[in-house]
């Protein structure tokens, strides 16, 4: 049976010397794996993270989908040109290879992860990107912090939760600024302001030991080195 799906190109393998399987997460599935026969003969970019309109059927016995065809859904330009753009997409893989291999479908998760890239492409100032979505990104996965009250002390990454004061022996955050800032990250506000990159640099190593506590195996240490010291120079 055909089916139609737009898809958000997650990685691709060689399955041939012609074919590719790729990895994709679809607006009406989730993740989906496919096969694209003849795929380098054809000389289609295929760029990861690329927005794509999928035409496929499947095999009732198989898990792996076949494309018949694929066109894209939006091109962008400075996203795999400009190098700390191309940096952020990596960072942004990194994530979601990390948390969608068993995610069904989701079309609020679908469509945030795309208007993100939208606005990345547009944007002007990268090193805002990372933070702004992590924490975002956190919260649709399901793990938003508490916010046990409005002025914050502290940042509890072992509780998950902003508070007036940090257990004694726990895991938190209680520099004023970095507590102030931390909370705009999951709960922006519209007057935003910029930041040092001191800030930004710090604010992310603390939202990826969150996420660490609070999803086993997650580890973007290798994206991280490069990130450090390219976006925050």
């Amino acid at each position: 049976m055909k089916s139609k799906d737009l898809g958000i190109l997650l990685d691709k393998t060689a399955y041939s010397e012609s074919s590719l399987v790729l990895h994709f997460y679809t607006l009406e599935k989730g993740y989906q794996s496919f096969l694209f026969k003849g795929a380098l003969k054809k000389r289609k970019a295929l760029n990861q993270l690329g927005l794509y309109e999928l035409s496929f059927f499947r095999r009732p016995e198989s898990d792996l989908g076949i494309i018949n065809q694929l066109d894209f859904a939006w091109t962008p330009q400075a996203l795999f040109e400009r190098p700390q753009k191309v940096l952020l997409v990596f960072f942004v893989v990194d994530i979601l290879q990390q948390t969608l291999r068993h995610q069904g479908p989701d079309p609020t998760l679908f469509y945030f992860v795309r208007d993100q890239l939208i606005a990345l492409e547009t944007s002007v100032s990268e090193k805002k990107f990372p933070t702004s979505f992590l924490a975002q990104y956190l919260m649709l996965l399901g793990f938003t912090p508490l916010l046990e009250t409005e002025l914050p002390e502290a940042f509890d990454l072992q509780k998950g939760s902003f508070c007036k004061i940090a257990h004694s022996g726990s895991t938190a955050i209680q520099d004023p600024q970095m507590v102030a800032f931390l909370k705009t990250q999951f709960w922006p506000n519209v007057n935003e302001v910029d930041h040092s990159p001191a800030l930004y640099k710090n604010g992310l190593r603390i939202l990826i030991a969150y996420a660490q506590i609070h999803m086993q195996g997650f580890d973007l240490q290798k994206t991280m080195e490069i990130l450090h010291d390219t976006l925050y120079d």
